[in-house]
């Protein structure tokens, strides 16, 4: 099978390949979102499938590397002119390791290995993704980045995007104590912030542009012509729509690299999505490592079943589960089930007694808004506990945010109540050494951000202790009965922990 990139760089073109080998490129490279099913009730004339190859027998650039794992796969002979491209060709690693002994000299900071290594491939393979688990200082990998490829003239404006303001001024203020903490008191470049409701200020001469996507996708194909780098951090995002239009803009980057602590599932829809924008997976370091290593806190996990519907509700909910699959609708029976948890006294009260005897500071991780579930938690501990409690969701001000989070970091028995959108990726916290998951969720990437939002070092911290509440509405005795779905939401949670190496517990309570 020979392939060939084309003159703009953003395909690979089959040129030539027997049947055979077309054939199990197009199957392989044909995907089926995890909620296709969902999407083709609402689109009944789609077929379900995302075609990565097209007509013209054309693959995102990006997907090199899904190619080359088909080609091993099924023993296929491959070639790709133009390969020179992929990597770059004025890499030289052992100029990259000067620069990081000479930077880091007098530094308070020394860069770990797997950090070193995942800014040289980024420099070697230019577009890529990095897997590198969530306390795993992914921050200082993008400064590194940014800052050698500065100090060597190679750039002179990089792009960063991330997906929302909290991170945006928490990125941007941590580039600036890297370089102070380098002893350097003249820094030499600039940088400019961009999210909805940010002042205005200059961007012309700022070498450095933090930004959301939701702003950044609103932007002209002009503005990002001047980027020669771009850095896409939570990368599991780009599957959107918005970060798509971003990355597609920026047609003259040379460099497009994409960081996250949890890529959605290898060979999957979002997975191929997201390397078409931006490359291949080039390096990958799992929390199990950090941990097994001594660079994060470990994840201690305590599953706490509920049992506290009257055996009626248990009943209906039994009959509508045992409906034929045509007949029900699950999305709708999912939604049930989460009112009848976030409507339960006795599930409220358990939840917030247990909260309330953490002996050190807690994150309380809620996902409902509207019918203020949060609140509920957060205004019972404020009334009943003498700890200091904080509440947090998407309308709370970025200066509160702020302001809560160093209140958390500086004192002790705090308890802060936030939706799982605002504070389940990214945002450090050091002094946390609970965590209460009080609302259902199956999600991998989600789940795997809230266990790392403990895992930061500090000193003093031995574990970080997560508290996973889950609903058993299952009716009788009735052995092969489906379960409940939050009860399958539990059973997709404790795989997760499983897969990661995080010891786990269960509990069955009776309320």
């Amino acid at each position: 099978m020979k392939l060939r990139i084309t003159e703009d760089r953003k395909f690979l073109q089959v040129a030539d390949s027997t049947q055979l080998e077309l054939e199990q490129l197009e199957s392989s490279f044909t995907k089926k979102p995890d909620n296709w099913f969902i999407i083709r009730k609402k689109l009944p004339h789609w077929d379900g499938e995302v075609k990565f190859i097209d007509k013209y027998n054309r693959i995102p650039l990006g997907l090199w590397g899904e190619v080359n794992k088909l080609a091993k796969k099924y023993h296929f002979p491959i070639s790709i002119e133009g390969g020179e491209y992929l990597v770059d060709p004025e890499y030289k690693q052992e100029d990259f390791d000067s620069w990081v002994v000479d930077h880091f000299e007098h530094s308070k900071i020394t860069p770990r290995y797997y950090q070193n290594e995942a800014v040289r491939r980024a420099l070697k393979f230019m577009n890529c993704t990095e897997e590198i688990s969530t306390s795993g200082g992914k921050t200082l990998i993008a400064y590194m980045f940014f800052r050698y490829l500065y100090d060597r003239k190679k750039i002179k404006k990089l792009l960063y995007i991330v997906p929302n303001v909290g991170l945006v001024e928490q990125s941007e203020d941590k580039f600036y104590d890297y370089d102070e903490a380098c002893g350097i008191k003249d820094i030499p470049w600039k940088s400019v912030s961009v999210f909805g409701g940010s002042k205005r200020r200059n961007e012309e001469d700022a070498n450095l542009v933090f930004g959301t996507y939701q702003s950044l996708a609103k932007k002209s194909e002009e503005y990002f012509a001047e980027f020669d780098a771009v850095l896409v951090d939570e990368t599991h995002h780009a599957k959107a729509n918005s970060i798509k239009t971003i990355l597609a803009k920026c047609y003259y980057a040379k460099y497009k690299i994409g960081l996250t602590g949890s890529l959605p599932k290898e060979g999957g829809c979002d997975a191929f999505t997201i390397q078409a924008y931006l490359g291949p997976m080039v390096y990958q370091l799992h929390s199990h490592q950090l941990i097994d290593e001594g660079n994060a806190t470990p994840v201690h996990v305590v599953g706490i079943e509920m049992d506290y519907l009257d055996e009626k509700s248990k009943k209906n909910l039994y009959e509508l589960r045992m409906q034929k699959s045509e007949e029900k609708d699950g999305s709708k029976l999912l939604n049930l089930e989460k009112q009848l948890a976030r409507e339960d006294r006795k599930r409220l009260l358990y939840i917030t007694d247990i909260i309330s005897r953490a002996k050190k500071n807690a994150l309380v991780l809620f996902s409902d808004i509207k019918n203020n579930y949060g609140r509920d938690i957060y205004n019972w501990l404020r009334e009943n506990t003498d700890k200091n409690v904080h509440y947090i969701d998407g309308g709370t001000e970025a200066d509160k945010r702020d302001f809560f989070k160093k209140k958390m970091e500086s004192d002790e028995n705090v308890i802060l109540v936030a939706s799982i959108g605002t504070f389940s990726e990214g945002i450090d916290i050091l002094n946390v050494h609970n965590i209460y998951i009080v609302e259902s969720s199956k999600s991998e990437i989600i789940v795997r951000q809230i266990l790392g939002r403990g895992m930061r070092l500090m000193d003093g911290k031995n574990k970080i202790t997560v508290f996973d509440f889950s609903d058993n509405f299952q009716y009788g005795n009735h052995q092969w009965q489906k379960k409940n779905y939050l009860l399958r939401h539990a059973d997709q949670r404790r795989k997760i922990y499983n897969e990661k190496k995080f010891p786990y517990k269960l509990f069955r309570v009776k309320l």
